[in-house]
């Protein structure tokens, strides 16, 4: 009876990452150990809204693959301007992947971009969309990703 109310008191606590995975652009996968997170926004989507916020609630160990739109033939690219709490999370890797349709002249790709979370707490990502050279136009577009993390200790009584 024990082992049911405390598999009932997991399923509880893991519903709003459950249902924070639902939400559109927004992907989670689990395994035994950490827990991956996937935010996913085109051009054409910040072009409906220049600057995002986006809420993030975590599990530690996790990863966070964040894809951007991108298109480097304008002078354009994607960097982390800030991230106000490295105890909570920090940026691994980014890389840039070709548009599938290579036979667009100047078609836009995606920017992939790899955060863990190291400790629990509150940090948030800044990111921009910028012509990083002096005198290139800054922030065509913005991100705020609020990053939540949380550690679930889930145990028993039961020796």
């Amino acid at each position: 009876m024990k082992k049911i109310a405390i598999v009932g008191l997991a399923l509880i606590l893991m519903l709003p990452l459950i249902a924070a995975g639902c939400a559109p652009g927004v992907e989670s996968v689990s395994n035994n150990h950490s827990t991956a997170r996937m935010l996913e926004i085109t051009l054409d989507e910040f072009s409906d809204q220049a600057n995002r916020v986006e809420y993030f609630p975590m599990a530690y160990p996790a990863i966070l693959t964040v894809r951007l739109g991108s298109n480097p033939t304008t002078g354009y690219s994607w960097a982390v301007t800030d991230i106000s709490d490295p105890g909570v999370v920090v940026k691994v890797s980014n890389s840039y992947e070709e548009p599938t349709a290579t036979n667009i002249a100047g078609a836009g790709g995606t920017e992939v971009w790899v955060f863990n979370t190291t400790g629990k707490g509150w940090s948030t990502i800044k990111m921009s969309y910028s012509q990083p050279w002096e005198g290139g136009q800054k922030d065509l577009f913005t991100l705020s990703i609020d990053v939540n993390v949380k550690l679930f200790l889930i145990y028993s009584t039961e020796q």
